[in-house]
């Protein structure tokens, strides 16, 4: 196994194992959560501790492994944090318990109290990981028609989140000649890149290449392309049920100029939202209105609606009401939570709530964040004061649905829209053995 360290207290736990299994506990305050501030980890088996399978330093936002020599681990495991290397009571921060069995709920992007699980490892499944190795390759192409382009330059760069990176490839392309038409015939030009699953990124790369004519007329071109990374796959996907195992056509074969075909219409119907707690079969009224069970929502889903600043906000300024906006939000911890273009009436689910989160709501420009239009700052704890009441406006974003998690570590959802997809198909009845062609 592998966890990414979050810091930050046992509130932001994010996982269904329930308190007979998981129990978290801070002291002085619990970990950091500065990116790059240090704390020692001290990681066991819960049976005397007699089994490490971590011991270090970590930083704020860095990976550190569990596993013993056989790279076997035990079905609990105690994660106690240190300030440092001393470990006594006054440097405690936070300990905690948890089952590290598969037999149990146990996935990608749980988090433990300042811990993330990022990458796991077993004989039936293999390397499963929250980070993608991605590789970005590129092409330089000569469009103009009238002569040789010689190249002088090729850059490019790469913006993830608020890390920025840049490539030179210069030296592999300059003086090179692309003839019209035609693009430049090199090795490979491409750079890796490890993409962080765990968190919502914007990512960016731009390309930048100069040129020159034969008669010494420079030129240049550039090209960008960026995308989300991180964003929850929808919550409930549909997929059809398998078909029959296929039969032998009824001895004698019909004749199929003269037998009819088969055909057996269906519908399904899936809901969308709710996380696949909602089925077409049970959409009910939410059992409640309001989030007032204590803690933290295990997520949130607004709709942006537009409009202007409501009471109901800690901090407000502005006004929001295009088509199509840049939202961004971050939870309390510096948790991506939104960060894309978003027209009017998109849903916006989010995950990994704490305390609060700032909404910052700006026009597109390019595809790219604009001008400021809204800032505000809403509450997020399941408490009376934050006012979580399901269709109230939030500025220019309207709440839909929460999911709220009692003392028993049940989730509730409560929801006031489902969203309902239907799916039609026609399918051969079994035994049918003439092909059916649909006018």
């Amino acid at each position: 196994m592998v966890f990414k360290y979050n810091g930050g207290t046992c509130d932001q736990s994010d996982n269904i194992q329930p308190q007979t299994l998981f129990s978290c506990f801070d002291f002085f305050g619990g970990p950091p959560t500065t990116p790059g501030e240090t704390s020692f980890i001290l990681v066991t088996d819960t049976k005397g501790g007699s089994i490490v399978y971590h011991q270090g330093i970590v930083a704020v936002g860095k990976d550190y492994p569990v596993a013993d020599p056989s790279f076997l681990v035990d079905a609990n495991m105690n994660i106690t944090i240190y300030r440092n290397g001393i470990t006594i009571g006054e440097n405690l921060l936070q300990t905690l318990v948890y089952h590290s069995s598969c037999s149990q709920n146990l996935f990608l992007k749980d988090r433990f109290g300042a811990s993330q699980l990022v990458v796991f490892v077993n004989e039936e499944q293999g390397l499963q990981s929250c980070f993608f190795n991605a590789t970005f390759t590129l092409t330089i192409g000569n469009e103009i028609t009238g002569g040789n382009a010689i190249l002088a330059s090729l850059r490019t760069t790469l913006r993830q989140g608020a890390s920025f990176r840049e490539i030179d490839f210069t030296d592999q392309v300059v003086d090179q000649v692309v003839i019209p038409g035609g693009t430049l015939q090199t090795a490979p030009l491409s750079f890796d890149a490890v993409i962080d699953l765990t968190v919502v990124t914007f990512n960016e790369v731009n390309a930048f290449v100069e040129a020159r004519s034969p008669k010494s007329f420079f030129c240049f071109g550039t090209d960008t392309t960026n995308f989300v990374s991180g964003l929850a796959l929808p919550p409930n996907i549909p997929t059809r049920t398998p078909t029959n195992a296929p039969t032998g056509s009824p001895l004698p074969t019909p004749d199929d100029e003269e037998t009819a075909c088969s055909i057996d219409p269906g519908i399904l119907c899936t809901v969308v939202n709710g996380g696949g707690l909602l089925s077409c079969n049970n959409i009910a009224p939410p059992v409640s209105q309001e989030c007032v069970s204590g803690g933290f929502p295990r997520e949130l889903e607004f709709i942006y609606r537009g409009g202007g600043c409501t009471s109901n906000l800690f901090e407000c300024s502005g006004s929001a009401d295009l088509d199509e906006v840049w939202i961004t939000i971050i939870s309390e911890a510096q948790n991506i939570l939104w960060n894309q273009v978003t027209e009017k009436d998109s849903f916006l689910d989010l995950r990994g709530i704490d305390e609060s989160m700032s909404v910052e709501i700006s026009t597109v420009e390019d595809n790219r964040v604009g001008e400021l239009l809204q800032t505000m700052i809403i509450n997020t704890t399941c408490t009376a004061s934050s006012d979580l009441i399901l269709k109230d406006n939030f500025g220019a974003l309207e709440l839909v649905e929460f999911t709220n998690v009692n003392e028993n570590g049940l989730a509730t959802l409560n929801a006031a829209i489902a969203r309902v997809k239907m799916t039609y198909d026609v399918e051969l009845v079994q035994g049918t053995s003439i092909r059916a062609k649909i006018n």
